[in-house]
């Protein structure tokens, strides 16, 4: 589901429409209570330190039950990351991270920052794009980051929200 609404322009000259949903958190996107039994969509953006990654694209949950005494989400969307700046004598690539909690095995487990599992496109180094797909299932409290990496270290990171 794409958003509908009024577009804003970035420093970059790149469009990006309004964020649509209230967040838990000014820094970070995540899957709120207040949320539960309606399907709520938004637009999201983020970019890293140096400017050199940005991450934009969309992200929907719906409420699917509670677990544990906490309400649960199936998500869907798709965050892009791109190359905005050169920054190749000391970027590597670019990464979209996520972190939250997932009901499994009778219990919620808590994710540390990782990439998301399924994406399409190159692996983030030079001026190519990724899509990462964000589809989950049994969730909450999901949040998003996008980072630089150089020398295998992931760094000047910056929430997508």
């Amino acid at each position: 589901m794409r958003s509908k609404t009024a577009p804003t322009t970035t420093a970059k000259g790149r469009t990006v429409p309004y964020l649509l949903t209230t967040l838990a958190s000014a820094a970070a996107l995540a899957l709120v209570p207040s949320a539960a039994g309606a399907q709520t969509a938004g637009t999201v953006y983020g970019a890293t330190y140096g400017d050199c990654y940005e991450a934009f694209g969309w992200y929907e949950w719906t409420a699917d039950g509670s677990a544990g005494g906490y309400p649960k989400y199936d998500t869907d969307g798709s965050i892009e990351v791109i190359q905005l700046e050169n920054c190749n004598s000391w970027i590597d690539k670019g990464i979209l991270q996520y972190s939250g909690k997932k009901w499994q095995n009778g219990g919620w487990t808590t994710l540390g920052w990782r990439q998301p599992p399924g994406f399409v496109g190159g692996d983030g180094s030079g001026p190519g794009e990724i899509d990462y797909f964000v589809d989950f299932k049994d969730v909450r409290d999901i949040r998003f980051r996008v980072c630089n990496v150089h020398d295998g270290i992931v760094d000047g990171c910056s929430s997508v929200s």
